[in-house]
């Protein structure tokens, strides 16, 4: 049994500290990413035990505190951290300790608004975005706050406080910003000498490749934190303003000690495809150097100069696609059936809509908005455009449902009823709440003589 103070914290024994260490050894030599460097922590932890170093720690978190600089003497890796272990208060003996953890990790997760603290629009069309931590699962999060910020102008996002997380999180936020299958990192692990190469990916959501886009960083921005901020900084996809971060580059896992203390310890670090090496113990070095306090305002600053460039690139850029776009129909204006067959327009107008999609130019309602504006002037143009819907927007049961509109408009029943059950089946794979509209429109074209 262990005496406790007059606070009531368990006091430790020189054989506990002596214990604690031999299992940190063997612990560090058996998953720390870097062997040599575990065998030199281990060699250095003995040789303060044998000086006496810990002789004055009489509690847990006092002596896990000296533990944890001490560990980090040997290369100054800030994941490496010893903690006591988390022990739930019994305030319902019925409960077993996993549940109450279980309420604990909940009520946790419910406090930090899955990691998200703020979003707002900031005058000048700027889009702002607050994360104080990568929590897991929280990609729908990411999307709904995402989709708030998807018509701004510039992006900032703000990671002065955030300690890191989830890679997979910071993963998905990335690819907000970044073309799919690109190659951000490459993450080793020392267990079965694995090396897993992390890409971007598709997201549930607009993707703002081109947005102007800002990351506010402090010496408190940690980890994934960082990895987020070096991948967009090597990718030249974003400017950096603050100081620079903490220099935690190599994720791990938690490993239990003993009962009472548990141990961080790195089982692999991360590979960056352009400078084939990490930030570990640099910190992120940002582009405009100035403090935490000062750093939201100079970022707002050139968010807005930026962001009054990109509305004039935009405008100059749909312009010219609208231009092209007009004269195809002005050229086409008598169009037939007969001579459609025979032409490129439709393939002509499918690309000035897709290059319009991949500039982040017209959407899906825009390219129904085209579509409409045609139907009366030329019922086979507005057909052309509204087919090129639903090719770029394959998932849409709305695409597929003003297409057949159109069919069904220039006399094509049975395509266009072939055009209304798909949009029914998507509607149905989606849930969408507009389900029994869609069969209501789709019995009605079918009974139509």
């Amino acid at each position: 049994m262990f005496k406790t103070d007059i606070y009531g914290q368990k006091k430790i024994n020189d054989n506990f500290k002596k214990e604690t260490i031999l299992k940190i050894d063997t612990l560090l030599n058996e998953n720390y990413v870097f062997p040599d460097q575990a065998q030199a922590i281990g060699r250095h932890l003995k040789k303060k035990l044998k000086e006496g170093v810990f002789k004055k720690y009489e509690i847990i978190d006092s002596f896990a505190i000296a533990m944890t600089k001490e560990i980090r003497f040997v290369n100054n890796d800030k994941h490496l951290g010893i903690w006591p272990a988390f022990v739930p208060k019994k305030q319902n003996e019925s409960l077993s300790n996993d549940y109450q953890l279980y309420l604990k990790n909940y009520t946790d997760t419910r406090k930090q608004a899955n990691g998200f603290k703020e979003t707002k629009i900031i005058d000048g069309n700027i889009g702002y975005l607050d994360i104080s931590f990568f929590l897991s699962e929280t990609d729908k999060t990411i999307d709904s706050y995402m989709n708030l910020l998807s018509n701004t102008d510039a992006v900032i996002i703000d990671l002065r406080n955030n300690g890191g997380g989830n890679p997979r999180t910071v993963n998905y936020l990335c690819s907000y910003f970044l073309k799919n299958q690109l190659l951000i990192n490459t993450l080793y692990f020392r267990k079965g000498n694995r090396s897993d190469k992390i890409f971007t990916r598709e997201v549930n959501g607009k993707k703002m490749i081109d947005v102007p886009l800002f990351i506010l960083i402090s010496s408190k921005t940690f980890s994934g934190a960082e990895e987020f901020s070096y991948d967009m900084q090597t990718q030249k996809r974003a400017i950096l303003v603050g100081e620079t971060s903490g220099g935690a580059a190599n994720p791990g896992e938690v490993f239990k000690i003993n009962n009472d203390l548990e141990i961080f310890i790195p089982t692999g670090t991360g590979i960056n495809p352009i400078t084939n090496t990490n930030w570990e113990g640099i910190g992120v070095i940002p582009e405009i150097k100035t403090s935490p306090e000062k750093a939201y305002d100079r970022a707002v600053e050139l968010a807005r100069e930026s962001a009054q460039e990109y509305r004039s690139k935009k405008n100059s850029e749909s312009k010219l696609l609208y231009e092209k776009l007009q004269s195809i129909i002005d050229k086409n204006a008598q169009l037939s059936a007969v001579e459609n067959k025979d032409s490129d327009i439709e393939q002509q107008i499918i690309e000035i809509f897709k290059t319009g999609k991949s500039l982040n130019l017209f959407s899906e309602n825009d390219i129904n908005f085209f579509g409409s504006q045609n139907i009366k002037k030329n019922p086979l143009i507005a057909e052309l455009i509204l087919k090129s819907n639903i090719i770029i927007f394959p998932k849409s049961p709305i695409a597929y449902l003003n297409y057949a509109d159109m069919l069904e408009i220039n006399g094509k029943k049975d395509l266009a009823l072939t055009h209304f059950a798909k949009a029914i089946a998507l509607a149905e794979e989606q849930k969408a709440p507009y389900l029994e509209g869609l069969k209501m429109r789709y019995e009605k074209a079918k009974n139509t003589k």
